[in-house]
């Protein structure tokens, strides 16, 4: 197999089982703990995911510089900077969490809710634990050990969860649901970092005499800068939003589950593609560093073409399914028809969504960082006007048509950056070719949709318009040669392939990359 199928394999594969436990345990959670319980976490969470900002820049700089130093097989600079990492890490986290705790008394104005300071005072350690997890992940990032770099992040999951039924299920009689989760999350953080830690010295890795500190932290300010960029201006929608849907005329409510809607329902699931794509990165990332170490740049030109057609496809795929039955998948997923219309009618959402979540690491893997910062600022401008003044015509839509541009912006100016660095690495053949198709393919699923389900109710309707836009889409890729469907096929069969075949599978998946 090849590697690059077999590592997106293995990082997909894990990444889908790990969030469909995620989604099962937010289900157990909801029903046997309650909702107040729930939001007491997630509210308490989401103040300690804003100092994970803070803190989780370097690592994604570490696999980079890993990956360098693995082209030319310098195993003391990778332990070098990985021991930097954790310095540096534990220095910023360890000096928060002393702060806070010093603070605690006074925490309270972070929370609506008074019960939820307690909850983050409990889980305010697995800011240390996961700043150390990171590096340790990054160190086998770097190293291409996708294996480790995935199957930590499901051991993470699957320890929360029994923690969390043993804890907050009624098991422990003195802990509270709320307790419980957030105790959970702190051992199954801490058992994850013992682990990680046994299979970096196992592999190799070694705590040495750490160098890097400079390079590491002017990197790592640009990346943290966009994480908190992107975290501010999501709250500041949060608190914006609603307030001026009850001044365009909705009551209270009607604007909370309008909000709800869009935000917890529709954005989410539209996003939900993207996770293959993301997948794809995270694999790419120590390629094209490797790649730009060796001077190879034919090399990160044929890397980033093919992430750019892979983007390309995973969104015009679901945008044919998103667009004529996006309202019967929120029934489906949600119970709420209305989120679903916001799916269908954002799904165009998807082509600027993907190719900026594509080219923002890759941008970072080539070491310009400052350029994602840079573009991500320029991006997130239109977002502020949008909300502000489109709530009165529009409604929650104003979101929609915010992200909209703020992704498409940043990905224009990412790839006229990534234009500058390697050349061009655009197929805008390729792409004319999907975008040109899958819209009016998606318009005439939209009009067999209704047909159908006026004649044979919707679920019918879902099933015949979703495998007929499908096999479309498949045979039309296949036929004007966008993707060689079939040689991709052989090329990540597993098993019981001959070396004849083998070599024309490549050569196949070579050709398509081109």
């Amino acid at each position: 197999m090849n590697k690059t199928a077999k590592s997106f394999t293995i990082v997909t594969g894990f990444a889908i089982v790990t969030r469909l436990i995620s989604f099962v345990f937010k289900i157990w959670m909801s029903r046997a703990l309650g909702a107040q319980t729930v939001g007491i976490y997630q509210i308490s969470m989401s103040v300690l995911s804003m100092l994970f900002t803070l803190t989780s820049g370097a690592p994604t700089v570490l696999s980079r510089k890993v990956a360098e130093a693995q082209a030319t097989s310098d195993t003391k600079r990778q332990n070098s900077l990985t021991t930097a990492s954790i310095i540096l890490g534990l220095s910023i986290s360890g000096g928060l969490c002393a702060l806070l705790y010093g603070l605690n008394a006074r925490l309270g104005v972070l929370f609506s809710d008074e019960r939820c300071l307690p909850i983050f005072l409990i889980m305010l350690p697995t800011l240390v634990t996961s700043t150390l997890y990171a590096s340790l992940r990054s160190w086998f990032w770097g190293r291409k050990n996708f294996l480790a770099f995935s199957s930590t992040e499901l051991l993470d999951e699957v320890v929360r969860i029994i923690l969390a039924a043993v804890l907050a299920g009624g098991l422990v009689s003195s802990l509270s649901g709320a307790t419980g989760i957030a105790l959970a999350m702190t051992l199954s953080d801490a058992v994850c970092v013992a682990t990680l830690g046994v299979l970096y010295f196992a592999s190799g890795g070694r705590l040495t005499k750490p160098r890097g500190f400079k390079e590491l932290t002017l990197r790592t300010l640009p990346l943290s800068a966009t994480r908190i960029l992107t975290a501010l201006t999501a709250s500041l929608t949060a608190i914006v939003l609603p307030r001026l849907l009850i001044r365009a005329g909705m009551s209270p409510a009607d604007a909370t589950a309008e909000y709800g809607r869009v935000a917890g329902m529709a954005l989410p699931l539209i996003m939900a593609p993207v996770m293959l794509v993301s997948s794809l990165s995270v694999v790419l990332i120590p390629d094209v560093a490797e790649l730009k170490s060796k001077g190879d740049m034919d090399g990160v030109r044929g890397k980033l073409s093919a992430a750019m057609l892979f983007a390309m496809l995973i969104a015009a795929c679901f945008f044919v399914l998103y667009l004529p039955l996006g309202r019967h998948l929120g029934t489906l997923i949600f119970g709420d028809s209305e989120a679903g219309e916001l799916v269908s009618y954002c799904s165009l959402l998807l082509f600027p969504i993907s190719i900026a979540q594509v080219t923002t690491p890759m941008l970072n893997s080539l070491g310009r960082e400052k350029n994602t910062f840079l573009n991500t600022v320029i991006g997130t401008l239109p977002v502020i006007p949008c909300i502000l003044l489109l709530p009165k015509y529009i409604g929650v839509y104003a979101m929609a048509v915010g992200s909209g541009l703020c992704f498409g912006v940043t990905a224009l100016l990412n790839c006229i950056r990534l234009k500058k660095e390697v050349g061009a690495f655009v197929n805008a053949r390729k792409a004319a070719l999907l975008i040109g198709f899958s819209i009016p393919l998606a318009v005439l699923g939209m009009f067999c949709e209704r047909l159908l389900t006026s004649a044979a109710g919707k679920w019918v309707s879902v099933l015949v318009v979703g495998v007929a836009a499908l096999l479309l889409m498949t045979v039309f890729v296949n036929a004007f040669k966008i993707v060689d469907v079939v040689g991709l096929m052989k090329l990540i069969r597993p098993v019981g392939v001959t070396s004849r075949k083998k070599r024309h599978a490549r050569k196949a998946y070579k050709q398509m990359a081109k």
